[in-house]
């Protein structure tokens, strides 16, 4: 590597950091802050459940992945989406939340579904410039970092958010939130790609007609010992997406506030997830993808086991505190795991797309499980949601341990 590119490599982390973080602020208000804010407003489970379906975008964004690698630049989509998710924010910080609830549910579901879209959009050129500009051997560096960035994002936009909103209102909140986009938009107006590398994501990109577009994705499916992994990705977060959704619910069923919850999951909870997405990069140097995966997913599986306790009621503060911390710190590392190896299985040619198609089927089967979190809970209670939780996770490193076996121990390769 040259030194010029080694000395590149600092600012386009700390790029890559202030993306993720503007992608992950939308995401912490359906993924964290959401489901209590309805719960307060008297919602059901099954409802709060279903809300899930905003999330829809992440799953089929890879549709439209092989559109943002051929046309324009990177630096043009990323500053128009941007400024698409400020203004859709401030939209939503327009009036009280209780008002759009009580009088305009509908359209409320219709602009997060619509930032959700922008988001999802945002994140796939965010992954073309990750993949396509970051060393093999800082990518697990580059993961710890996107994990980070989008963590901090939603603490912000998730449990900070509740703070706020419990002592200031929801609309002196969201719009204070909405701003932290525009010191983003500044990296991203003096981002230059050279000409090397622009005319290089253009020929990735080059395809022709439908065939040409559907070729992308069926030669990449096809490849040696791709099953297992598909079947990994797709199944490595289920559990989580199962679980997690209802802990908010959870904690305010039983008695604690919103600045409470806010504080103990959004802030406390993913602090520890902050550091576990650190260290996450670092171990994987050392213990490998696969020992990294199977170590990483039983320590989460083992905090879904904690919040089964919680939800038996027999939990001292202490031990509440413990279960969150635990729980997150597993999140981090093993999300960055799963990212890491997602990044080393695509193909040289076409990083950005192949990197979307995986992420996109991940976010689908765990969209799906996220949709009957709230069916479940409701219908069997909520410890039955955690050991199932528990199960799903113990159940996904099946395939991890199947696709390490018959590819060597090693990821497919990019080629």
């Amino acid at each position: 590597m040259s030194n010029e590119r080694r000395v590149s490599d600092v600012p386009l982390l700390g790029l890559l950091s202030m993306l993720y973080f503007a992608q992950g602020l939308p995401s912490g208000l359906l993924g964290k802050a959401l489901p209590p804010l309805l719960r307060e407003q008297g919602v059901s489970l099954s409802v709060i459940g279903f809300t899930a379906l905003l999330a829809l975008p992440w799953t089929l964004k890879f549709l439209w992945a092989p559109f943002l690698d051929r046309f324009w630049t990177r630096r043009r989509w990323l500053l128009t989406l941007n400024l698409a998710t400020c203004g859709l924010m401030l939209l939503v910080a327009g009036r009280d939340f209780g008002d759009w609830v009580s009088q305009s549910f509908a359209l409320l579901l219709t602009v997060l579904f619509l930032m959700n879209l922008v988001a999802a959009t945002q994140d796939i050129a965010t992954d073309g410039l990750a993949v396509s500009r970051l060393a093999p051997h800082l990518r697990g560096l580059g993961n710890s970092v996107q994990v980070i960035g989008y963590k901090i994002g939603m603490i912000v936009g998730g449990g900070l958010l509740l703070w706020l909103v419990a002592r200031f209102g929801w609309q002196l909140s969201y719009s204070a939130l909405a701003l932290l986009i525009v010191p983003v938009l500044l990296p991203v107006w003096f981002m230059r790609e050279s000409p090397v590398a622009e005319g290089d994501a253009v020929k990735r990109a080059d395809w022709h007609g439908w065939h040409g577009y559907v070729r992308l994705f069926a030669d990449f499916l096809s490849r040696p010992r791709m099953g297992w992994w598909l079947v990994t990705v797709a199944t490595f977060k289920a559990g989580d997406s199962l679980a997690s959704r209802m802990i908010g619910p959870l904690l305010s069923d039983q008695g604690l506030s919103l600045a409470d919850i806010g504080l103990l999951t959004g802030v406390i909870g993913a602090t520890a997830g902050l550091a576990g997405a650190l260290l996450g990069g670092l171990f994987l140097l050392h213990l490998g993808h696969r020992k990294a995966l199977l170590l990483f997913g039983g320590l989460q599986a083992a905090g879904f086991v904690g919040y089964w306790f919680v939800a038996s009621g027999a939990y001292g503060v202490l031990m509440l505190y413990a279960v969150v911390c635990m729980e997150q710190f597993a999140d981090g590392l093993s999300t960055v795991a799963l990212f890491t190896s997602m990044m080393d299985v695509c193909r040289k040619q076409s990083p950005g797309t192949d990197y979307t198609l995986q992420a996109a089927l991940q976010v689908m089967v765990s969209g799906f499980v996220a949709l009957a979190s709230g069916l479940f809970a409701q219908t069997f209670g909520y410890q039955a949601v955690f050991a199932a939780g528990a199960t799903l996770t113990l159940c996904a490193l099946v395939p991890v341990m199947m696709f390490f076996r018959v590819a060597g121990h090693s990821p497919v390769a990019g080629n």
